[in-house]
């Protein structure tokens, strides 16, 4: 078990640190620029020719491919890039989007926008209706989710036949728990819905377990205790998984700090715009570069790291949004579904006018030097 949490915790690290906020785009028309440094002649020459639905295929987890830009832009919640799909409601297609947009760059083929997220909004919005019971129902996405741990090793037992399983055998444990992890592991956590939660995420939460690649090592190594017909050691298992995040929440508690203290009070720092932009104007003179918006740090959190900011300069006479509730899901503990806000809230501020901001709103300028 030690082994798996090492494993993923190398992996967070290498997320983390490959790529800083100001190394990753903030936006569609940014990662055009990006990949055009960053991809090989090779892989666009495959990117061309290759049908919407395959593209996926070409990048790192998803195909043989060891690109992984993308996947790093799509799975740091940090990056601008992400931050911008998921404000325009692309929760679970941004390599897709990523990846589509580029390919009709390469094809000098001109489309909105908004006609190329509108094919993945209207699955989006299809898959939002089935998130409402997604806790409870045993199927999502057309794949059958295990209830508990036993559960799990018989849907394995399903997918993997008896020379698969005897193979599992000839290895020791760490030595399948580390070869499955980003494999097999990585179809349970996208298959059996543990990022986005089901059933089974909602029956490892109740023993505290709450990441998907801590769920998924248990799994593993309790299935080779099952066919090695061992004591499964669950409880020990668990003790393992929180003893690391207390650890962990240590290390990412200090990262933090060492973040917060570049920002100084009287520092002007430029704004991230992740709440969106209040008109189109502003969002092109920003995607141009033309226009950023800029704020003098007025007076610093360092409980909750947050920094309450003056607007100095917005790029629009209507200021900058600081909030806005689009996308936001609202767990109701009585019904346990999650819904949709009831009404949209949308918080603007102008120049001069002050507010509080989670201090990664927020870009050191020093960061651009």
């Amino acid at each position: 078990m030690r082994t798996i949490l090492l494993i993923v915790s190398i992996f967070y690290l290498t997320l983390v640190n490959s790529f800083g906020q100001s190394d990753m785009p903030k936006n569609l028309k940014q990662t055009v620029s990006y990949l055009d440094k960053d991809c090989s002649d090779s892989l666009k020459l495959i990117i061309k020719s290759t049908d919407d639905k395959e593209l996926k295929k070409l990048i790192y987890p998803f195909g043989n491919s060891q690109y992984k830009t993308i996947y790093y832009w799509s799975n740091n919640d940090k990056s601008g890039i992400y931050k911008y799909l998921t404000k325009k409601g692309i929760d679970n297609f941004k390599e897709e989007v990523i990846l589509s947009n580029y390919k009709r760059h390469l094809n000098n083929t001109v489309v909105s926008e908004d006609s190329l997220l509108k094919p993945y909004l209207k699955i989006e919005a299809k898959w939002r209706v089935e998130d409402n019971n997604r806790f409870s129902t045993d199927t999502l996405r057309g794949v059958y989710i295990p209830k508990d741990l036993e559960d799990c090793f018989k849907q394995i037992n399903i997918i993997w036949d008896e020379n698969e399983r005897n193979q599992i055998l000839k290895w020791d444990e760490n030595e399948f728990a580390g070869k499955a992890h980003f494999g097999f592991g990585m179809w349970m956590r996208n298959n059996w819905q543990l990022w986005k939660g089901s059933r089974l995420s909602r029956y490892f939460k109740d023993f505290k377990i709450t990441h998907p690649d801590d769920m998924t090592g248990i799994i593993l190594v309790s299935y080779y205790r099952f066919l090695s017909k061992k004591e499964i050691e669950l409880q020990e298992q668990i003790k393992d998984v929180r003893d690391f995040w207390t650890n962990a929440e240590e290390q990412e508690l200090n990262r933090i700090r060492e973040e917060f203290v570049k920002y100084k009070i009287g520092d002007v720092v430029e704004y991230y715009f992740n709440y969106g932009y209040v008109s189109e104007e502003q969002e092109r003179n920003y995607d141009d570069g033309r226009c950023i918006a800029k704020g003098i740090i007025i007076e610093r959190n360092d409980i909750d790291f947050l920094l309450k900011i003056k607007v100095i300069e917005a790029c629009d006479k209507k200021g900058i949004i600081y909030y806005d509730n689009e996308g936001e899901m609202i767990y109701d503990p009585k019904t346990k579904k999650w819904n949709n806000p009831k009404k949209r809230i949308i918080k603007k501020m102008k120049v001069n006018q002050e507010q509080w901001f989670k201090y990664d709103d927020w870009e050191t300028i020093e960061d651009d030097l």
